[in-house]
């Protein structure tokens, strides 16, 4: 067959749509376009079983082959036809910031945070989890294992989302969207985020714990004035009025946190405010000795669960020095420091635990 005679044959075949679906798939997942992860994208957008035939069908007519790892693709020697072809054929995706637009106003909440997840994480994940468990196991604690997976089938029926899978590796990936488009949705969740976050009582409470705290602070010599002025970016003269440095409250864009940091009586310290903390947020946030303080503690928090979390993260846990904390409960640490004892105890938590793999 001659490159010609295969487009002929591709532009014939793909104006059914159930064809136009599978070959879009194929194309969209590449290497990742196992059998069962084109059944289970096909039937959740088509609602019927008649994949398998069809793919069956796409190989006896010579259109695809198949990989390496046994994924459906494009037969060898004519892929640059395809990859010509089949894009304009692709079904629209839903545009995800509108999609995300009605979550908010429905007040579907679990849907918001199947989002903010897909936007944050790559389909690698982190070791020990692929994306997809990642994805699975953090809704399914926050809400139910039948709501993360009526979600996942909602998200491919609409066009969102699509799942892929090779040999065990297994993602939810966003469908088709543009940078324009992720951006977007980018900003309407950073909005929404703020908003909530910022109305948390615990926010006051840390900021009225931390201007104590340095209130408290005796005024230091001038060598460690000098420390601070560099440390804070601050002019010496400024420091002068100072017993203690607090930076203030600000979001971060890419964890979507309300992070901050103080220097007090030369312990420094970061803060990290949230309602839910997941597995991905604590083992990529880098900065430290780090305080995360959260409405309710994660349930990872303890062995054996916490030892996969940092599975061959760099750096390492033992390198990071990383609390946890629930205002008016308890606390983990895996470093000491008389700051964020102190700082804690302002919290109404006079217990902490110490935190180890």
């Amino acid at each position: 067959m001659t490159p010609e005679e295969y487009r002929t044959l591709l532009l014939k075949v793909i104006a059914r749509e159930d064809v136009r679906t599978l070959l879009g798939l194929v194309y969209y997942l590449r290497e990742y376009s196992s059998e069962e992860a084109l059944v289970r994208n096909f039937s959740a957008m088509h609602g019927d079983g008649e994949c398998r035939t069809v793919l069956r069908a796409l190989r006896r007519w010579r259109i695809l082959g198949r990989g390496p790892f046994d994924e459906y693709v494009p037969r060898q020697g004519y892929e640059s036809v395809f990859d010509e072809v089949v894009p304009d054929f692709i079904p629209d995706s839903t545009p995800i910031s509108e999609y995300l637009t009605e979550a908010i106003k429905s007040g579907d909440e679990a849907a918001i945070k199947m989002i903010e997840l897909l936007l944050k994480l790559t389909i690698h994940g982190i070791a020990g989890y692929t994306q997809y468990r990642l994805l699975e196991e953090e809704i399914s604690e926050q809400f139910s294992p039948s709501v993360f997976h009526a979600l996942e089938q909602r998200f491919i029926a609409d066009k969102l989302c699509v799942y892929g899978e090779r040999r065990g590796q297994e993602f939810l990936s966003l469908y088709n969207q543009s940078t324009e488009e992720l951006g977007r949705a980018r900003e309407i969740l950073k909005d929404k985020r703020r908003k909530e976050l910022f109305q948390m009582p615990v926010v006051k409470m840390v900021d009225d714990a931390i201007r104590l705290l340095a209130g408290l602070s005796k005024r230091e010599p001038k060598e460690w004035k000098e420390i601070a002025a560099t440390w804070a970016k601050m002019p010496e003269s400024d420091i002068e009025k100072l017993s203690g440095y607090f930076s203030g409250f600000r979001m971060d864009v890419d964890f979507l946190f309300i992070t901050g940091d103080m220097l007090i009586d030369r312990d420094s310290l970061y803060f990290v405010i949230t309602d839910r903390l997941t597995r991905y947020d604590i083992r990529e946030w880098r900065t430290d000795p780090v305080v995360f303080i959260v409405s309710e503690l994660p349930v990872w928090v303890e062995k054996p669960a916490l030892k996969l979390v940092f599975n061959d993260a760099y750096p390492k846990f033992s390198d990071r020095k990383i609390a946890i904390a629930a205002p008016g409960g308890i606390a983990y640490a895996n470093f000491k420091q008389e700051l964020l004892t102190r700082f804690l105890t302002q919290l109404g938590i006079n217990e902490i635990r110490e935190w180890s793999l």
